[in-house]
């Protein structure tokens, strides 16, 4: 097995003939499997038959909806494996879906700026859908306006904050657009205004940062009460402060610069970096640091690294070299790098148990893909971790890949964050020849 010709910085794909074959064939499945809103109807059911945990099914949605279709569509397109017509007949579908179910938050996975992710991405092939895009962006920038994230310490959920459903996700697609209107700069300045602001010293007594989550404010789901009785600073890329640095590296280098911009980079990078365990291969994040009755924060400890997007050092590691990416920080970078030959050292031994990307082996070989760059050891392992991900196809099911909730439970479904669609776009960006923009609602660049 072979990668293809690099330069340092530059984007690294697998270039093994008969990995490009296996994939293009199991995208293929995917992309047959998903072309039809009917097809796509009768896997939301079966896959909600078959889970105990599933979200469900929002079709205008980015992560679990037909937005995110049209990704897969689009890109299967680009390579030559699908129909752009097709990715336009998702899009419309997730635009239309919103006059029954309207989008109520901007939120970048299942809100109006998922929605504007994609049908940005889409109008880059179908010039058509622009003026659609400008209504959608003076929308967004409405809602984001009309409703500015409260700033109100020990009332912090990480539904305002974080890349999935709050501030951080929503800036990161807004540093996105190229020449934004007044309305749009508003809306990301008043984002990042507000991610500085969480950045900043806390005032309130027991307090130890602002973006402390006390629980009152926990999720309904999980052992959270369990784990952190008197609150706790969330550690995941997916839901804690390296999103929340991450986005701000995102509006940095694209020009939405505000006064305390560096220095809210500074504080949360430091903060991320200095909450590191360690083990034999390198520094670990777990998914919080707890604080104690007291408002003090505890020791966050190594534990089990997740091998994951969503928590654990793969996912803290993406974000630290996103921050390093947008200020030039070297020193950061290597950091970075160093992280996450860690996470491939222990990943010889520990293999995700599903597929997809959100908590499993996509969401390792995009990151894998993304470090090819800077680092020796990700373009050493990368085919080696193509290979496991085409290891996982499955030509009997009905997306050829299903995600695994636990052992022997698996799921056929269809979406694009714990779904086929997000295995088969990452199998695209594996066999490659440019870093795909999709993974900026992942890695915030």
């Amino acid at each position: 097995m072979q990668l293809a010709p690099h330069d340092s910085g530059t984007w690294v794909r697998t270039a093994d003939a008969g990995l490009v074959r296996r994939a293009h064939a199991a995208v293929r499945h995917v992309v047959a499997a998903t072309t039809t809103t009917a097809q796509v109807d009768d896997l939301v059911v079966r896959a909600a038959e078959q889970s105990g945990t599933w979200g469900g099914w929002y079709p205008p949605g980015l992560a679990q909806g037909q937005a995110g279709l049209a990704l897969l569509h689009l890109y299967a397109a680009r390579a030559g494996l699908g129909a752009l017509d097709t990715a336009c007949g998702h899009i419309r579908e997730a635009v239309l879906s919103t006059q029954v179910e309207p989008l109520e938050f901007h939120a970048l996975f299942a809100g109006t700026s998922g929605l504007a992710f994609a049908l940005a991405d889409v109008t880059r092939d179908e010039p058509r859908f622009g003026p659609s895009l400008d209504r959608m962006h003076e929308r967004l920038a409405d809602q984001v306006l009309a409703a500015p994230p409260h700033r109100t310490e020990r009332a912090v959920s990480d539904l305002d904050y974080d890349l999935v459903t709050g501030a951080s996700g929503t800036l990161v697609h807004l540093s996105s657009v190229a020449a934004p209107g007044e309305r749009v700069a508003e809306a990301a300045a008043a984002l990042a205004d507000y991610l500085i602001w969480l950045a900043g010293p806390a005032e309130t007594d027991g307090t130890p940062r602002r973006w402390l989550i006390t629980p009152a404010y926990y999720p309904p789901v999980g052992d959270y009460h369990a784990k952190y009785p008197h609150g706790y600073l969330n550690l995941g890329l997916s839901h804690g402060v390296p999103g929340v640095a991450a986005a701000l590296a995102a509006a940095w280098e694209a020009g939405h610069r505000r006064p305390g911009h560096l220095e809210a980079l500074d504080t949360l990078t430091r903060w991320v970096r200095d909450q590191a365990g360690f083990d034999a291969y390198g520094p670990t994040w777990s998914d919080g640091t707890p604080v104690d009755e007291h408002g003090r924060e505890g020791t966050a400890g190594c534990g089990h690294d997740r091998i994951a997007w969503c928590y654990g050092a793969a996912g803290v590691a993406g974000a630290l070299l996103t921050v390093a990416s947008a200020i030039d920080d070297d020193e950061l970078r290597t950091a970075a790098v160093r992280a996450f030959d860690g996470v491939l050292a222990r990943a010889e031994h520990i293999r995700p148990l599903s597929p997809t990307l959100c908590h499993g082996l996509a969401g390792l070989v995009m990151l894998t893909l993304d470090f090819a760059p800077w680092s020796p050891a990700a373009r050493d392992r990368l085919p080696r971790l193509v290979g496991q991900l085409l290891d996982a196809y499955a030509p009997d099911r009905p997306l050829g890949f299903a995600d695994v909730e636990e052992p022997g439970r698996p799921v056929d479904d269809p979406g694009l964050l714990t779904g086929a669609a997000g295995v088969a776009l990452t199998l695209l960006a594996a066999v490659g020849d440019q870093r795909p923009h999709w993974f900026r609602a992942f890695l915030a660049r």
